[in-house]
Protein backbone atom coordinates (compact mmCIF):
# COMPACT_ATOMS: atom_id res chain seq x y z
CA UNK A 1 0.00 0.00 0.00
CA UNK A 2 1.29 3.46 -0.85
CA UNK A 3 0.70 6.85 0.73
CA UNK A 4 -0.90 8.15 -2.48
CA UNK A 5 -4.47 9.32 -2.39
CA UNK A 6 -6.83 8.60 -5.24
CA UNK A 7 -7.71 12.12 -6.41
CA UNK A 8 -10.84 10.82 -8.10
CA UNK A 9 -12.24 9.75 -4.77
CA UNK A 10 -15.82 10.97 -4.40
CA UNK A 11 -15.18 12.19 -0.86
CA UNK A 12 -12.28 14.41 -1.91
CA UNK A 13 -14.26 15.71 -4.89
CA UNK A 14 -17.19 16.64 -2.65
CA UNK A 15 -14.87 18.47 -0.24
CA UNK A 16 -13.25 20.38 -3.09
CA UNK A 17 -16.62 21.24 -4.65
CA UNK A 18 -17.82 22.56 -1.27
CA UNK A 19 -14.63 24.64 -0.99
CA UNK A 20 -15.23 26.10 -4.45
CA UNK A 21 -18.78 27.07 -3.48
CA UNK A 22 -17.46 28.59 -0.26
CA UNK A 23 -14.81 30.64 -2.09
CA UNK A 24 -17.06 32.11 -4.81
CA UNK A 25 -18.25 35.05 -2.64
CA UNK A 26 -14.65 35.90 -1.69
CA UNK A 27 -13.55 35.88 -5.33
CA UNK A 28 -16.61 37.93 -6.26
CA UNK A 29 -15.67 40.51 -3.62
CA UNK A 30 -12.10 40.65 -4.96
CA UNK A 31 -13.31 41.25 -8.52
CA UNK A 32 -15.70 43.97 -7.36
CA UNK A 33 -12.69 45.83 -5.96
CA UNK A 34 -11.22 45.86 -9.49
CA UNK A 35 -14.22 47.30 -11.32
CA UNK A 36 -16.02 50.61 -11.41
CA UNK A 37 -19.18 49.29 -9.73
CA UNK A 38 -19.75 46.84 -12.59
CA UNK A 39 -21.58 43.63 -11.67
CA UNK A 40 -19.61 40.40 -11.48
CA UNK A 41 -20.85 37.74 -13.88
CA UNK A 42 -20.49 34.16 -12.73
CA UNK A 43 -21.12 30.80 -14.29
CA UNK A 44 -20.45 27.26 -13.24
CA UNK A 45 -18.24 25.06 -15.36
CA UNK A 46 -18.67 21.42 -14.39
CA UNK A 47 -17.29 21.33 -10.86
CA UNK A 48 -15.71 24.79 -11.06
CA UNK A 49 -16.76 28.41 -11.36
CA UNK A 50 -15.79 31.23 -13.70
CA UNK A 51 -16.30 34.85 -12.65
CA UNK A 52 -15.72 37.91 -14.81
CA UNK A 53 -15.84 41.66 -14.42
CA UNK A 54 -15.25 44.33 -17.08
CA UNK A 55 -11.96 46.23 -16.97
CA UNK A 56 -11.85 49.73 -18.43
CA UNK A 57 -8.52 51.00 -19.72
CA UNK A 58 -7.67 54.67 -19.02
CA UNK A 59 -7.29 55.54 -22.71
CA UNK A 60 -10.69 54.03 -23.54
CA UNK A 61 -9.29 51.85 -26.33
CA UNK A 62 -10.40 48.23 -26.49
CA UNK A 63 -12.24 46.01 -24.11
CA UNK A 64 -10.96 43.98 -21.21
CA UNK A 65 -12.14 41.64 -18.51
CA UNK A 66 -10.68 40.26 -15.34
CA UNK A 67 -11.45 36.54 -15.38
CA UNK A 68 -11.24 34.32 -12.30
CA UNK A 69 -11.49 30.54 -12.62
CA UNK A 70 -11.97 28.30 -9.58
CA UNK A 71 -11.52 24.58 -10.20
CA UNK A 72 -10.35 21.30 -8.71
CA UNK A 73 -6.68 20.75 -9.28
CA UNK A 74 -5.25 17.51 -8.00
CA UNK A 75 -6.27 17.42 -4.34
CA UNK A 76 -6.77 21.16 -3.91
CA UNK A 77 -8.71 24.10 -5.32
CA UNK A 78 -6.92 26.36 -7.74
CA UNK A 79 -7.78 29.97 -8.48
CA UNK A 80 -6.46 31.50 -11.71
CA UNK A 81 -6.95 35.21 -12.35
CA UNK A 82 -6.07 36.88 -15.63
CA UNK A 83 -6.78 39.92 -17.75
CA UNK A 84 -8.30 39.11 -21.13
CA UNK A 85 -8.32 41.98 -23.64
CA UNK A 86 -8.42 42.81 -27.35
CA UNK A 87 -5.66 45.46 -27.35
CA UNK A 88 -2.76 45.35 -29.82
CA UNK A 89 0.17 47.49 -30.84
CA UNK A 90 -0.53 49.66 -33.89
CA UNK A 91 1.11 49.60 -37.28
CA UNK A 92 2.82 52.79 -38.51
CA UNK A 93 -0.41 53.76 -40.31
CA UNK A 94 -2.34 53.58 -37.00
CA UNK A 95 -4.26 50.39 -37.76
CA UNK A 96 -4.22 47.35 -35.48
CA UNK A 97 -1.28 45.00 -35.87
CA UNK A 98 -1.20 41.29 -35.14
CA UNK A 99 1.11 41.93 -32.14
CA UNK A 100 -0.76 41.52 -28.87
CA UNK A 101 -0.23 44.36 -26.37
CA UNK A 102 1.53 42.39 -23.66
CA UNK A 103 1.86 45.45 -21.40
CA UNK A 104 -1.76 44.96 -20.32
CA UNK A 105 -1.41 41.23 -19.59
CA UNK A 106 -1.66 39.87 -16.06
CA UNK A 107 -1.94 36.38 -14.53
CA UNK A 108 -1.98 35.09 -10.97
CA UNK A 109 -2.65 31.66 -9.49
CA UNK A 110 -2.99 30.18 -6.04
CA UNK A 111 -3.58 26.66 -4.79
CA UNK A 112 -5.84 26.38 -1.74
CA UNK A 113 -6.46 23.32 0.44
CA UNK A 114 -9.91 21.81 0.87
CA UNK A 115 -11.91 23.63 3.53
CA UNK A 116 -10.47 27.08 2.80
CA UNK A 117 -13.14 29.71 3.41
CA UNK A 118 -11.38 32.92 2.34
CA UNK A 119 -8.54 34.12 0.16
CA UNK A 120 -5.20 35.01 1.75
CA UNK A 121 -4.97 38.79 2.25
CA UNK A 122 -1.48 38.92 0.71
CA UNK A 123 -2.78 37.24 -2.46
CA UNK A 124 -5.66 39.74 -2.65
CA UNK A 125 -3.23 42.68 -2.29
CA UNK A 126 -0.97 41.28 -5.01
CA UNK A 127 -3.88 40.75 -7.40
CA UNK A 128 -5.31 44.23 -6.88
CA UNK A 129 -1.89 45.85 -7.33
CA UNK A 130 -1.06 43.66 -10.34
CA UNK A 131 -4.33 44.24 -12.19
CA UNK A 132 -4.22 47.99 -11.63
CA UNK A 133 -0.56 48.14 -12.73
CA UNK A 134 -1.35 46.14 -15.89
CA UNK A 135 -4.38 48.31 -16.63
CA UNK A 136 -2.27 51.49 -16.45
CA UNK A 137 0.92 50.07 -18.03
CA UNK A 138 0.70 51.90 -21.38
CA UNK A 139 0.20 55.32 -19.79
CA UNK A 140 3.01 54.67 -17.31
CA UNK A 141 5.34 53.58 -20.13
CA UNK A 142 4.50 56.62 -22.28
CA UNK A 143 5.12 59.00 -19.35
CA UNK A 144 8.58 57.49 -18.85
CA UNK A 145 9.45 57.51 -22.56
CA UNK A 146 8.20 60.81 -23.90
CA UNK A 147 10.15 60.90 -27.16
CA UNK A 148 7.64 60.48 -30.04
CA UNK A 149 9.51 57.48 -31.48
CA UNK A 150 9.31 55.68 -28.10
CA UNK A 151 5.57 56.08 -27.51
CA UNK A 152 3.35 53.01 -27.47
CA UNK A 153 0.22 53.37 -29.60
CA UNK A 154 -2.75 51.11 -29.01
CA UNK A 155 -5.51 49.73 -31.22
CA UNK A 156 -8.36 47.31 -30.58
CA UNK A 157 -9.05 44.22 -32.65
Amino acid sequence: MTGCTDSSSPVICRELDATIEQLVPAVEHLLQRLSDAAPVASETEGSGARLTVPLRFPDGIGQGQVVASLFRWREAVRLDIEIVHNRTFTKPDGSASDRRLYLNDYQASIKLPAGTAELPKEFEREVVAGVLAARDAVQRYNRRHQAPWSQVHVAAV
